[in-house]
């Protein structure tokens, strides 16, 4: 993810390189071929800081560092701006210390839950606050994708990675987050499938202060799905939403209504440069755009923390 942040941050107008931050010897060696020649090395974050004038650092390491490197790269320098990849911490007490550390900045922060970027998660946002499909009875919702398939193969099976609650599950959350606001009361099982020392399935009932109810389940380890793959479907009274990552369908059951469908194709999602999905672009724009307007970008840590905080919740849930 720093490699693909490095890459496209690159390429928009007024913004560049200067610094990467990497103690992984193959990384660090795929990024010097791929990035200017004059992109200065460091194996420790506070000497990068320390010696280099940025005006924002794009934090993509694993979750259980994000914490306290905010909290050091804010003590050292509170003009920064930080960028740092989903989720924003390990746990909600990270998480809490994190937003705590960036009240002291004078630059923005900003995590990366770039499907708040992608159009059709906009268009379903833009339609449910519209409140176009009436009252909402309930929803399901899943996250699937197929990178852990065998036993040991996976780093994600690791000790200390979070599971699939952490690593995959985290955008479907912020999404319901997003589309329907704050959660009333959790209830939730886990699983271990190929892993033995973190979960691979986790189902979670989801009650939201709104009184509208559903479930979610969110699995690394089902072999049809190549990608990962966000469904979510909503029924109203009268209409009902289905989203993924490539189709919003929204039907009626009136006789004379036709189903709405949009693709990705059905939006402007043309980019200054594309290096990944249009969204990435979208995401690193909206952060650049941030610093300069000293805006607040979507999602800052506070919104972020949210997450977090719903993580933490049905881990406990799992427990009862």
């Amino acid at each position: 993810m720093g490699i693909l942040h490095a890459g496209i941050v690159n390429q928009l107008p007024n913004v560049r390189v200067r610094a990467v931050c990497e103690r992984e010897r193959l990384v660090a060696g795929i990024a010097k071929k791929l990035l200017p020649k004059g992109v200065s090395f460091y194996g420790d974050s506070i000497e990068m800081v320390s010696k280099e004038n940025l005006d924002a650092v794009f934090i993509a390491t694993p979750i259980a560092s994000h914490a306290p490197l905010i909290v050091e790269l804010t003590d050292l320098k509170r003009e920064i701006s930080l960028f740092v990849e989903k989720p924003l911490a390990s746990s909600a007490e990270l998480a809490k210390a994190a937003c705590e550390a960036a009240t002291k900045l004078r630059g923005v922060h900003m995590v990366g839950f770039q499907k708040r970027y992608a159009p059709l998660f906009r268009e379903a946002k833009r339609i449910i606050d519209k409140k176009s499909i009436g009252d909402l009875m309930f929803f399901r919702a899943y996250s699937y994708s197929s990178d852990v398939i065998r036993e040991g193969t996976s780093w994600r099976s690791r000790s200390g990675t979070g599971g699939v609650l952490l690593d995959l599950a985290p955008h479907l959350l912020d999404i319901l987050l997003w589309f329907f606001g704050e959660v009333k009361s959790v209830s939730a099982v886990r699983r271990g499938i190929y892993s033995k020392s973190v979960d691979d399935y986790i189902h979670a009932l989801l009650t939201f202060e709104s009184g509208l109810s559903g479930h979610m389940d969110s699995c690394w380890s089902v072999r049809t799905f190549r990608l990962p793959q966000i469904l979510i479907e909503i029924y109203g009274k009268d209409v009902n939403m289905m989203l993924t990552d490539d189709e919003l369908r929204i039907e009626s059951d009136r006789e004379d209504s036709k189903a709405q469908v949009f693709h990705n194709q059905s939006f402007d999602t043309s980019v200054p440069f594309l290096l990944a999905n249009p969204d990435y672009t979208v995401e690193d724009q909206a952060f650049v755009d941030a610093i300069d307007a000293r805006t607040h970008p979507d999602p800052d840590f506070i919104e972020a923390a949210k997450v977090n905080f719903l993580v933490d919740r049905i881990q406990d849930a799992c427990k009862k």
